[in-house]
């Protein structure tokens, strides 16, 4: 294909550089002229394994260039927008060369052919969720005069390589993540990637953006997290490295999927205990330690948010069954249980709540071993001809789902 990389820098050097190895045609597009003269002698403006020989390779081919004007763009099959969205004082993204760059592409989209199939737009310069609805595509709107479709479509694409192994990160994805406007949009992108072993996910472009968001704050967490207990470890005169040795050993909680599934707050008899204890001993140790400190405030948050939702799917004394009760599936142990917390917060609130829980009627003496209040509003059955307002799913419990009438809204916490 013939593809146009819009901004190059580590982000859209690397692109050019994998999509040359391909054997595309690729033409550069950048306001900064010193790393376009660079680019355009057939020279990597970085250092970046195996980036240098395939930018010269490409270039001595013939099949990399520096756009000259618009009608390079226009006659593009894709065009890679990559320009930096660099961060303001206040913590929010410039996003001014994206709005410049997204003129400027429309420009040349404007001056397309009539007669050649729409190009593709696929963007990759990291945005929040709902840039590419509220910036991106109204930026295009103004300077083509027509929305997608017709003579364009457009893409967001988020880009998961790490500098110094960039290129490698390119061909052995652990997925590559497509947001489309709508279904089969961007199969030329999906066509880029036929020769990758690695699975294709199209995906909303709101989802798409945030991934990128969700991936970085996660390997931010990890390395403070490790350092924190690290600190802890050295202090007591143990070793960080063989501490986490141990904790790196249990792929089966430590590191995997466990517990990364959004749903309900933690509760139960140890967590929040253990937690506490620990930030308390960090605190007078004189450790700070500021990620454990707070992790019981944030799982409150979760359970507010969760509070506000179902305040906003029901008014005050909406009628509502809480299905689930204790603080995790298949044991009947509700101590610390966010759901117990919820109940009384939505009682309180003046909520007309009932509580069912297979597990607790399973025992058979589930319901007398609650306190009074949680006694009075649990129920041993559900009827199929029971009326609710709301039925709020706060374990997955099938059998008891089942029997609930298909008209009763749903709002399951237990999996958001």
């Amino acid at each position: 294909m013939r593809i146009v990389v819009c901004g190059l820098g580590h982000v859209g050097v690397v692109t050019a550089a994998a999509l040359l190895r391909e054997g595309h045609t690729v033409i550069g597009v950048d306001n900064n002229a010193a790393v376009c003269d660079v680019l355009g002698r057939g020279l990597a403006p970085f250092r970046e394994p195996d980036i240098g020989e395939i930018i010269a390779a490409g270039h001595a081919e013939g099949r990399l260039s520096i756009a000259a004007g618009l009608n390079d763009i226009a006659e593009a099959d894709v065009a890679f927008i990559c320009v930096g969205t660099g961060g303001l004082p206040d913590g929010s993204l410039d996003l001014e060369d994206l709005r410049t760059a997204s003129q400027t592409l429309g420009e040349a989209v404007r001056l397309r052919a009539p007669d050649l199939q729409p190009i593709l737009l696929v963007f990759r310069s990291t945005m929040l969720p709902g840039t590419m609805t509220t910036t991106v595509m109204p930026a295009l709107l103004a300077a083509i005069g027509e929305p997608s479709g017709r003579r364009y479509n457009v893409a967001y694409h988020p880009e998961f390589m790490r500098e110094g192994c960039a290129l490698a990160d390119y061909f052995a994805p652990a997925r590559i993540v497509i947001g489309e406007q709508s279904p089969g949009t961007a199969d030329k992108l999906k066509e880029l990637y036929a020769g990758i072993d690695a699975p294709i996910v199209a995906t909303s472009l709101e989802t798409a953006e945030l991934i990128k968001f969700a991936d970085n704050s996660f390997h931010a967490l990890k390395v403070c997290f490790a350092n924190e207990v690290g600190r802890l470890a050295a202090s007591s005169g143990i070793s960080p490295s063989e501490l986490f040795q141990l904790f790196c050993m249990d792929t089966k909680l430590n590191l995997s999927a466990a517990y990364l599934r959004p749903g309900g707050a933690f509760g139960g008899p140890c967590l929040s205990k253990d937690i506490q204890a620990l930030a308390h001993h960090m605190k007078v140790s004189g450790i700070s330690a500021p990620i454990i400190d707070h992790i019981v405030a944030s799982n409150q948050a979760h359970t507010d948010f969760l509070i506000a939702e179902i305040k906003r799917r029901a008014p005050p004394r909406s009628r509502i069954l809480l299905v689930g009760l204790s603080f995790k599936a298949n044991t009947d142990d509700i101590r610390q249980s966010p759901l117990a917390d919820l109940a009384q917060q939505l009682l309180t609130d003046g909520y007309d709540l009932a509580v069912y829980d297979s597990d607790l009627v399973a025992t058979g003496d589930g319901k007398s071993r609650l306190a009074p209040w949680l006694a009075k509003i649990a129920v041993q059955k559900i009827h199929s001809d029971d009326t609710w307002d709301l039925a709020v799913i706060g374990r997955n419990q099938p059998d008891a789902i089942k029997v609930l009438n298909s008209s009763i809204p749903l709002f399951n916490i237990d999996r958001l």
